[in-house]
């Protein structure tokens, strides 16, 4: 016997069984662990995009402007025919693609409820 214990690591009094079972309870689980990083590369990646349209004002622009030229086609029409019509309709009587069909319900209520008139 040199003098150096055999369970040297361990605290007097404890055997090695429930000094792993006390080391397993203070490191995090591997699927806790893959959550938590997957969960910081969603947020790391929406502030990433949320950043970048911040920094173009431009594309809010652009859906201003596109929002004008429908509001001031549908001006052109008469009110009864923008207000007697469904968004749907108007779009196709525009000849405009689908997606626009917010935009276009924007700026027929914009004519109907007499908001730039």
């Amino acid at each position: 016997s040199s003098g150096i214990n055999a369970e040297w690591p361990l605290r007097p009094g404890i055997s090695k069984s429930s000094s792993s079972l006390q080391f397993s309870r203070q490191i995090p689980s591997f699927s806790k662990m893959k959550y938590f990083i997957v969960l910081s590369v969603v947020v790391a990646l929406s502030a990433a995009l949320n950043l970048r349209e911040a920094e173009r004002p431009e594309a809010l622009q652009g859906y201003f402007d596109t929002l004008m030229e429908i509001y001031y086609k549908l001006k052109e029409l008469s009110h009864d025919t923008v207000c007697g019509q469904t968004t749907t309709e108007l779009i196709e009587l525009l000849g405009l693609p689908d997606f626009l069909d917010g935009i276009v319900g924007i700026a027929r209520s914009w004519i109907c409820d007499s908001i730039l008139s």
